[in-house]
């Protein structure tokens, strides 16, 4: 039986079995690169959510997540080896839990990335890097005191402009992207709903770790796309009966949910 809880609800007198947790270690940092994030998840509004990302730069691996989603990680690591969560453990998560949900992992020796994203459940597809296109343009700015160059794309239905420097020789940058002679500091669909800025860096090392609980769907990444579509275009479906904390069912919305993914086709 599913209930529903709201941050209201959160000092009640509750306990709930915790999640699951089980992760593998892949990799370490060896540097880090944050940036902030605003975006527009629906796009019937103009109203924008704002994030902190990070690149995690390893030997052999590099990830690109929510920073709050590594935070949040923590906590479920811990309560997962409880027999019971209540209220004091769900606010902590909540205050924690991530915006963003795409998580990227990249194996830079086989050129492989894997995506684990959520549509209700978590889902978890594989893909060879994308090559992605770019035209570089001679304009420039500098971004964190390091000189940035233009460039250009079309990328699975958006227009991007992206602002990369030299002085990093890093070929990476925010989510699927790179290819550039250096890392990515700025990227932003010409639409203005995707706009990623690089705010800070350190070289504190940190896990690079791949959740892979059995609860995360193993799928194609067309298959995703299919499910995140019917899932949002029918969410009730999705979910199920739901109760309240009376036992009592409630009527659940059945129409549509907007979404905007970074990546439209």
């Amino acid at each position: 039986m599913l209930f529903i809880f709201t941050k209201a609800q959160m000092s009640g007198n509750f306990s709930l079995p915790p999640d699951k947790y089980k992760a593998e270690v892949l990799d370490k940092s060896i540097q880090n690169i944050y940036y902030q994030l605003n975006f527009i998840s629906n796009p019937k509004s103009d109203s924008k959510k704002d994030a902190v990302c990070v690149l995690q730069l390893g030997e052999k691996f590099t990830k690109f997540f929510e920073l709050n989603t590594m935070k949040y990680d923590s906590l479920v690591e811990k309560y997962s080896h409880e027999d019971k969560i209540g209220a004091k453990e769900m606010n902590l998560m909540f205050a924690f839990y991530s915006k963003w949900k795409p998580i990227l992992l990249r194996d830079l020796n086989k050129n492989l990335i894997t995506i684990q994203d959520k549509a209700k459940d978590n889902y978890q597809y594989s893909e060879e890097q994308p090559i992605i296109n770019w035209k570089l343009e001679n304009e420039s700015k500098n971004i964190l005191g390091y000189t940035c160059q233009k460039a250009t794309t079309e990328f699975r239905g958006r227009k991007f402009t992206a602002w990369y420097s030299k002085d990093l020789p890093i070929n990476n940058g925010p989510y699927i992207f790179n290819g550039l002679p250096g890392l990515i500091m700025e990227l932003e669909d010409k639409k203005n709903q995707y706009h990623f800025i690089a705010i800070a860096m350190d070289k504190k090392p940190m896990q690079i770790y791949l959740r892979n609980e059995d609860e995360i769907f193993k799928v194609t990444r067309k298959k995703y796309r299919e499910v995140q579509k019917a899932y949002h275009d029918n969410p009730a479906f999705f979910r199920g009966p739901i109760y309240d904390s009376e036992g009592n069912e409630v009527k659940q919305q059945t129409k549509s949910k907007p979404y905007n993914p970074i990546e439209l086709e």
